[in-house]
C-alpha cells in the first residue's frame, strides 16, 4: 500500500522508449505545447493551494519559498474553492483539439480529462478525496485526518537546511493546531447532514488521537526528527519552542477534535456500508469508479471477485498438496502454516528484528533477479522499519513511503502483533511495498525527468496498487521462488487477499453486509488471522472502493501484457512491457489499455 503522497514511473531510459517508439512522431508542436502549458499552469495553481504538495515536489522555493511554513487549508471555504478551480480547469481542457494532439500529449490529455472529471464528481459530495482521488466519506478517521497524516510529513519531511527552513518548520508546527480545528469544523457539518463514522471507527480514531495528544512530544514522530535534524546540522536547539507549540496550541485543538467525535459516539451506527449515509449508493458507485479507473459496476466486481477467489483457491490447494499437506480445507491448511514454528517469530522486540531482517534479505534477493524483467536503471536506497507505535492499532500490515529530499523510501511494516506475520507470506509483502512494487516505481519515477509535472502529481490507487501487486506476479516469474515453495503459496495467497477485498468491498457497500459477516467471510475464505482482518475491513469502511483497486489494476496490466504478447509474438519482450507501463506514467487503466494496444500495434523496431 502507497501512502497519500506517492506514485509511480519510470526510468529515464523506459520513458525515452516510450517517447520514441511506442507512441510514434510527434505532430506540430502548436496543440502539443498549448496542452502542456495548461496542465503546467494547473499544476501551479494546485501547488500553490496544497503547500504540503509544493514540499514533495520541490516547489516551495524561490518565489514560493513562503509555502513551507504553511499547511493545506482543510476548511470547507478551501474544499469550495478547490471545486471552482477543478470545474475552471476542466471547462479550459476541453477547448484542446484532441485530434490535433500527438499520441504522447493524448495520453495526457485523457489522463487529465478522468482525474477532473473525478474531482468534480468527488468534491460536490460530502467527506475527502486525496490526491490519489482515493475518497473517504469521514473528513477523520483511524486512517485519515491531519492527526494521521501530518505528523510524520512535519517530522521527516520537512527540509530542514537553513534557519529559515527551521523557522518555517516552527509555523508549520503551529499550524497544525489550525489544521486539527479545521477538520473539527468538517466533523460537526458532515455529522449535521447525517454522515457520521461508524462506531466502531470512532472508537479507534478517539484513542489514535488521544494517543498523540497524551503521548510524549519530544519522542514523537511529529517532532523527534525534526528536531534531531536541526541540531545535528547546527540550527539550534528548538525543543523548548516545539514543547511550547504542543502544550498551548496542538494539545487543545486535539482535545476539541476528541470532544467532536465523542459527541457523535451515542447516535453512532455499527453498520460498516456506505449505503447508509446520504446518496450512500451514488457516493460508493463513485468511489469504486474513481480508485479502479473503470467503469465495472460493484456487482459485476463481486461477481468477478467470487470467481477469482475460486480460481486461486484451487491453486493454493495443489501447491499445498504438493507440500504432503492434503487434510481439511485450504483454509485450515492456510491456518496451519500460520502457527507453524517454522514461519512464527516471538512475539518480542527479537521477533519484531527478525521479521526486518528477514524483509532486508528479500530485498536484495529480487534486486539480484530484476534484470530478467527490466532493463538495468538505477534504484535508490530502501530501509525496513516499524510503524510508530501509537497508530499501530489502526494502520495497515505494512505500507511504503517515498522519502523526503536525500532520504531513503521507507518499507513500513506493523510490528504490535510481530506474531501476525507468518514468514511463508513475508516475500510477497516485500515484493508488494518494496520491489519490484512500490519503491521500484517510485525510484525509477526520480530518475524520469522527460515526465511533465502534472504527471508526476496524477495519481490512481489502480495503476499504483494494481503495479504492486503484478509485480509480485513478476517476482514469481523472475525465480525468486525457485526454492522456496512455501513462499510461492504466500505469493497466492496474497492475490487471494486481494480478491477477496473485492468481494468484501462490495459486500460491505453494495450488498449491505455486516461487518462481524465481513470478517467471517475473510478469514474463512482467505486465511487471513481475525486480528489482522479486523483492521483491514475497518478500513474498508472508510476508504469504500479503494480496496477493490489492487486486484482490478493488476488484472488489467496482466490482460494489456497478454494481449501485447499475443499481438505481437516472436517481437515482444517483457522489458520493453514494463518500460511502456511505467514509462507511460500513471493514469487510468482504459488509457493505458489505449497505450499498449498502440504499442503492441506499432512496426518492428
Amino acid at each position: 500500500m502507497f501512502d497519500r503522497r506517492q506514485f509511480l514511473a519510470t526510468t529515464a531510459t523506459g520513458a525515452a522508449t516510450l517517447a520514441a517508439a511506442p507512441l510514434g512522431a510527434m505532430l506540430p508542436q502548436s496543440a502539443d505545447a498549448a496542452l502542456a502549458s495548461l496542465l503546467d499552469a494547473h499544476v501551479a495553481a494546485f501547488l500553490r493551494r496544497s503547500p504540503e504538495e509544493a514540499t514533495g515536489q520541490d516547489f516551495d522555493t524561490g518565489a514560493n519559498a513562503g509555502l513551507r511554513a504553511m499547511l493545506d487549508d482543510r476548511s470547507m471555504a478551501a474544499r469550495t474553492r478547490d471545486h471552482a478551480a477543478v470545474r475552471q480547469a476542466r471547462a479550459a481542457l476541453a477547448r484542446i483539439d484532441v485530434a490535433s494532439l500527438s499520441p504522447r500529449a493524448r495520453l495526457d490529455h485523457a489522463t487529465a480529462g478522468f482525474v477532473y472529471e473525478m474531482l468534480d464528481d468527488l468534491l460536490g459530495r460530502y467527506g475527502y478525496v486525496d490526491a490519489n482521488l482515493r475518497p473517504s466519506p469521514y473528513v477523520v478517521s483511524q486512517m485519515n485526518g491531519a492527526y494521521y497524516w501530518l505528523p510524520a510529513f512535519i517530522g521527516s519531511r520537512h527540509p530542514l537546511e537553513t534557519r529559515a527552513d527551521a523557522e518555517a518548520w516552527l509555523a508549520r508546527l503551529a499550524a497544525l493546531a489550525v489544521a486539527i480545528d479545521q477538520e473539527s469544523a468538517r466533523i460537526a457539518a458532515d455529522a449535521a447532514i447525517g454522515v457520521t463514522p461508524p462506531d466502531f471507527v470512532l472508537v479507534r480514531t478517539i484513542a489514535q488521537v488521544k494517543g498523540l495528544r497524551d503521548g510524549d512530544p519530544m519522542t514523537s514522530a511529529l517532532m523527534a526528527p525534526a528536531l534531531a535534524k536541526m541540531r545535528a546540522k547546527g540550527l539550534g536547539d528548538r525543543s523548548g519552542e516545539a514543547r511550547a507549540i504542543f502544550a498551548n496550541r496542538i494539545q487543545p485543538a486535539l482535545s476539541r477534535q476528541i470532544a467532536a467525535l465523542e459527541a457523535l459516539l451515542p447516535n453512532a451506527s455499527s453498520d460498516a456500508g456506505v449505503w447508509r449515509l446520504p446518496d450512500g449508493d451514488a457516493y460508493y458507485a463513485a468511489a469504486v469508479r474513481s480508485n479502479t479507473t473503470v467503469d465495472t459496476p460493484p456487482g459485476e466486481l463481486h461477481r468477478i471477485g467470487l470467481a477469482q477467489c475460486e480460481d486461486l483457491l484451487g491453486r493454493i490447494d495443489t501447491l499445498l498438496q504438493a507440500q504432503g499437506m492434503r487434510q481439511g480445507s485450504v483454509y485450515d491448511r492456510m491456518a496451519a502454516l500460520n502457527e507453524d514454528p517454522r514461519f512464527t517469530v516471538s512475539n518480542d522486540d527479537a521477533g519484531r528484528a527478525r521479521l526486518m531482517a528477514i524483509a532486508e534479505a528479500q530485498l536484495a534477493k529480487v534486486t539480484a533477479l530484476l534484470p530478467r524483467a527490466f532493463t538495468p536503471g538505477p534504484i535508490d536506497p530502501i530501509v525496513v522499519r516499524r510503524v510508530p507505535p501509537a497508530i499501530e492499532a489502526g494502520a495497515p500490515g505494512a505500507f511504503y513511503s517515498r522519502g523526503g529530499p536525500g532520504e531513503p523510501g521507507a518499507y513500513t511494516l506493523n510490528l504490535r502483533n510481530p506474531v501476525e506475520h507468518a514468514t511463508w507470506r513475508m516475500p510477497t509483502l516485500t515484493h508488494h511495498e518494496g520491489i519490484p512494487g512500490h519503491h521500484f516505481q517510485a525510484s525509477t519515477l526520480g530518475h524520469a525527468p522527460e515526465l511533465p509535472r502534472f504527471r508526476r502529481i496524477a495519481r490512481f490507487s489502480a495503476y499504483t496498487e494494481g503495479w504492486a501487486l503484478y509485480a509480485e506476479q513478476v517476482a514469481d516469474e523472475i525465480g525468486v521462488y525457485t526454492d522456496d515453495p512455501f513462499g510461492a503459496i504466500g505469493a497466492l495467497q496474497s492475490q487471494l487477499f486481494r480478491a477477496g477485498r473485492i468481494v468484501v468491498d462490495t459486500g460491505l457497500h453494495h450488498h449491505r453486509w455486516s461487518r462481524d459477516k465481513a470478517i467471517d467471510w475473510m478469514v474463512r475464505n482467505i486465511g487471513e488471522p481475525r486480528d489482522a482482518t479486523d483492521r483491514e475491513v475497518t478500513r474498508y469502511a472508510v476508504y469504500p472502493g479503494q480496496a477493490c483497486s489492487f486486484k482490478v489494476g493488476a488484472n488489467a496490466i496482466h490482460a494489456a501484457r497478454e494481449r501485447a504478447r499475443a499481438a505481437m509474438g516472436n517481437r515482444f519482450d517483457v522489458r520493453a512491457f514494463h518500460a511502456l507501463v511505467l514509462g507511460a506514467g500513471p493514469m487510468p487503466m482504459s488509457v493505458l489499455d489505449a497505450a499498449v494496444d498502440g504499442w503492441a500495434a506499432g512496426p518492428a523496431a
